[in-house]
């Protein structure tokens, strides 16, 4: 199971506190995707 549907998974059953920290964990893992994501897009393409 990836980490993502793991954080997804725990979402359905946690209480407030761990929901709000597994949405932190969740937001840091996609602004990092974004990060790399972004970089790739500068990189111009070698043939």
């Amino acid at each position: 199971m990836s980490i993502d549907r793991f954080i997804l998974e725990k979402l359905r059953n946690a209480d407030q506190h761990t929901r709000t920290n597994l949405l932190r964990l969740f937001i840091i893992r996609i602004r990092r995707a974004e990060k790399v994501e972004a970089g790739r897009s500068r990189q111009p393409v070698s043939h």
